[in-house]
C-alpha cells in the first residue's frame, strides 16, 4: 500500500474489443514501484490500459516530484534504460524510459511525468496545478492492480486537455472536430461517475462548473455532441491560464516552427541524408549487423528487428549488399554513386565500362555508409546493417571479389582494410544448415548456398561482438532470441 493515497476497489474495464495480454514486465514493474513505496498512477486514457501494459502503446506515469530519485534509481534496477526525446518532444519534468518483456521481446515505453502536463503539439504549454490533489484521488484498478485516478477526475482532466491539445486551426472552425476515440474515452469516464461527484471534486479543484452542468453531462453521455463536450472544456480550460508554462502565441509559434522543421527534414533528409526522428539512447547507440547466407532470414530479421526498435528509438536501415543503400524512416536516400549500383540497364552498361574499377568504387561506397553508421550511433541512434564487408572469404559473403593481380584489386583491398576502421558493435552470424537454406530458396545456386553455409562460420569481423544463431530453428523463436541479446547490448 503507497502512503498517503487513498486506494479502492474499482474496476476499470478495457473499452476496446481486442484482447490483449499484459506482459510479465509489467507486472514486474507494478510490483517494484509498489515495493519502493514510490507515488505513482497511470494518470491519463486508462480505458486503453490493458493496451499499455502489453507493449502496444504508451505508459503515461505520474510521479510525484519529490520520488524522483527513488523512481530513477528503480528503473536503473529494473534494466530500464533512459531515451533522449527529439526537441519538438521534450517537455521540462517529462521524461522516458524503455524496458523490455523477456517473454514477448515488446518494448515497455514509460512516458514518465512529474507534473500534469498537457498542451499544444510539441510544446505542452498548460501544467495543471493540482499535484497533490491528484494523489488523493487514485484508486486501484482491479483488472490490473495498476493505481489510476478516479473516473470523476480523469473525466475533468481530459475535459481540459481536449481544447488544450486542439489545433489552432482547429480552434478557428466554428465547429472544431474532436477525434471519436476520445469522444468514446469521455462517455466511458462519464458513465462511471456522475454529475455530483464531478461537481464535488471541481470544488475541491477550486474549479467553477458551467450553468446546468448535471443536464449538460447527461447530454454528453447521451449523444457524445462536439459542441456540448467543447463548451465545458473551453469553460474549465479558460480558469487556467495562469497556469500556462509559455505564453500563448509563443507556444503557437514554437509549435509551428517545429512542424516546419520536421516537415522540411522529413523532406530533405532524402537528399541530406538520415534525419533523426526518433528518441535516441543516453548511453549511446549501436551499429548491428546480419550475416548469413541466402536462405538464413538476414532481410526479414533486419526488416522486423527495424520496425521493433523504430517504435521507441531512433533507427535506421544500411544495406551492403550490390546495390548498397540506406533506408531511414520509410525513405531510401539518394547518393551521387546510385547510377552505378542500380540494377537497371544504364547501370549495367555503366558498370560493364568502367570494368573492374567498380569493385574498389563498390568497397569506397560501404566505408562512406560505415563511417556515416558510426556517427550516428555515437549520438544515440541504432544502424542495422542488412549484410557487412568481411575480408576473411573471397568472392562471397561481401568479401573482396578481384585476385591480387592489378591495381584494381590491390586499391580494392586496401579499402577493405578501411573496414577495420568501422567494426560492427554486435555480428548476428546466422548460422543455417545447406538443406534448410536450399528448401527456403530453391530458386539459388545450391551449390553457391552450400559454399556460403560452410564459410559464414569462418568469418571474423575483427573487434565485433560476434553471436551465433541457429537460425534453422523457427523464425519467431529466432527473432525472439535476436531481440534479448540486442537488449542486453544496448
Amino acid at each position: 500500500m503507497l502512503q498517503g493515497l487513498n486506494y479502492l476497489n474499482v474496476m476499470i474495464t478495457n473499452t476496446t474489443t481486442t484482447t490483449y495480454v499484459v506482459t510479465q514486465e509489467s507486472e514486474r514493474l507494478l510490483q517494484k514501484l509498489l515495493a519502493h513505496e514510490i507515488r505513482f498512477a497511470h494518470w491519463k486514457s486508462n480505458g486503453h490500459l490493458l493496451k499499455s501494459l502489453a507493449g502496444k502503446t504508451d505508459l503515461d506515469l505520474l510521479v510525484h516530484p519529490d520520488d524522483c530519485a527513488k523512481y530513477e534509481a528503480c528503473m536503473t534496477q529494473l534494466g530500464y534504460k533512459k531515451i533522449i526525446s527529439q526537441a519538438w518532444s521534450s517537455y521540462p519534468l517529462v521524461e522516458d524510459w524503455l524496458g523490455f518483456d523477456e517473454a514477448t521481446g515488446n518494448l515497455l515505453h514509460l512516458h514518465t511525468h512529474y507534473a500534469l502536463v498537457t498542451g499544444i503539439q510539441h510544446v505542452k504549454h498548460l501544467y495543471l496545478p493540482w499535484l497533490e490533489q491528484f494523489f488523493e484521488h487514485v484508486i486501484y484498478d482491479v483488472a490490473t492492480g495498476w493505481p489510476i485516478p478516479t473516473p470523476a477526475l480523469e473525466a475533468i482532466i481530459l475535459f481540459i486537455r481536449m481544447w488544450a491539445k486542439m489545433p489552432p486551426s482547429e480552434r478557428l472552425k466554428s465547429n472544431p472536430t474532436i477525434p471519436v476515440y476520445l469522444k468514446e474515452e469521455l462517455a466511458y469516464l462519464l458513465s462511471k461517475t456522475n454529475s455530483e461527484e464531478l461537481s464535488q471534486l471541481c470544488k475541491e479543484l477550486q474549479l467553477r462548473v458551467p450553468p446546468d452542468f448535471g443536464a449538460t453531462v447527461h447530454s454528453i453521455m447521451a449523444n457524445q455532441k462536439s459542441a456540448s463536450i467543447l463548451g465545458v472544456s473551453i469553460y474549465f480550460y479558460e480558469q487556467l491560464k495562469s497556469y500556462y508554462r509559455t505564453p500563448w502565441s509563443v507556444s503557437v509559434l514554437k509549435s509551428h516552427l517545429h512542424k516546419l522543421r520536421i516537415r522540411s527534414s522529413r523532406a530533405s533528409s532524402k537528399l541530406s541524408g538520415p534525419f533523426k526522428f526518433g528518441k535516441t539512447l543516453v548511453k549511446g547507440g549501436k551499429v548491428i549487423a546480419f550475416v548469413g547466407s541466402d536462405g538464413s532470414g538476414k532481410s526479414t530479421l533486419t526488416r522486423d528487428v527495424l520496425n521493433w526498435l523504430t517504435y521507441k528509438i531512433d533507427a535506421h536501415y544500411f544495406y551492403f549488399g550490390k546495390n548498397p543503400f540506406i533506408f531511414s524512416y520509410n525513405k531510401q536516400i539518394i547518393s551521387k554513386t546510385d547510377l552505378l549500383f542500380k540494377r537497371d540497364r544504364f547501370s549495367q552498361i555503366l558498370r560493364k565500362l568502367i570494368g573492374n574499377t567498380y569493385y574498389p568504387l563498390l568497397i569506397n561506397r560501404k566505408i562512406e555508409m560505415l563511417e556515416h553508421a558510426k556517427k550516428m550511433s555515437r549520438t544515440g541512434s541504432v544502424v542495422i546493417c542488412d549484410r557487412f564487408p568481411q575480408l576473411d572469404v573471397k568472392g562471397m559473403n561481401d568479401g573482396p571479389h578481384l585476385l591480387p593481380k592489378d591495381w584494381c584489386a590491390d586499391l580494392e583491398m586496401k579499402k577493405f582494410r578501411q573496414v577495420r576502421d568501422y567494426d560492427a558493435d554486435l555480428v548476428f552470424r546466422l548460422l543455417v544448415s545447406p538443406e534448410v537454406a536450399c528448401a527456403r530458396k530453391p530458386e539459388h545456386n545450391t551449390d553457391m548456398i552450400k559454399l556460403k553455409c560452410e564459410n559464414i562460420s569462418k568469418i571474423s569481423f575483427g573487434s565485433s561482438q560476434v553471436i551465433d544463431i541457429d537460425a534453422d530453428q523457427p523464425y519467431e523463436q529466432v527473432l525472439l532470441r535476436v531481440k534479448q541479446v540486442i537488449w542486453e547490448n544496448l
